[in-house]
């Protein structure tokens, strides 16, 4: 059974400067969240109880919440910087899976695993650029703001494999809209 890890005591509001932009970054090691869990000490959570993750990483399925984002944000762009290769066969999708929470914009709908990047591979080093029009790479010419018109989450879905190796940078620029 797939599951749904979130960081722990992890909110929904987010820091914003003086004319109201953020950037949202997370450094994400795959390989030291398994360590920390083994040692007793899990920064993942699954319905807010602190859950280890298991030494064969996450699994076909397994989707975390990589950032929580509050009613009135508005994706401006984001992307993904892979400075580790993961699992050779394990791609992965970036979007939201809560059908509870609603993006306007784009597309303007409230569940899409891959509304930014779909079946990206994580078996090489690179950068990934979120682009809604073909989910794999930012074109200028595409229009990318999406408004969260309810409290909601960007998140990530491994797929095809289990994943024990990835380290990775993901971002996400924004701006309170309301």
């Amino acid at each position: 059974m797939a599951t749904t890890y979130h960081w722990h005591k992890q909110a929904y509001a987010i820091p914003y400067d003086a004319f109201g932009m953020v950037v949202l970054k997370k450094h994400f090691d795959v390989p030291a969240i398994i360590a920390s869990g083994a040692a007793g000490y899990s920064p993942l959570a699954v319905a807010d109880v602190r859950t280890a993750l298991p030494s064969a990483g996450f699994a076909n399925g397994d989707s975390i919440n990589m950032f929580r984002v509050p009613l009135g944000f508005l994706v401006l762009f984001g992307g993904v910087r892979v400075t580790t290769a993961g699992t050779a066969s394990c791609t992965m999708d970036v979007g939201f899976l809560s059908a509870t929470q609603t993006a306007e914009g784009v597309r303007g709908v409230a569940a899409n695993d891959n509304y930014w990047m779909d079946a990206v591979a994580v078996s090489s080093t690179g950068n990934y650029i979120f682009n809604p029009a073909d989910e794999q790479d930012w074109s200028p010419a595409a229009t990318f703001y999406d408004l969260y018109v309810t409290d909601g989450s960007i998140d990530v879905l491994f797929e095809t494999a289990t994943q024990a190796a990835l380290i990775a940078d993901f971002w996400v620029v924004g701006c309170k809209a309301f």
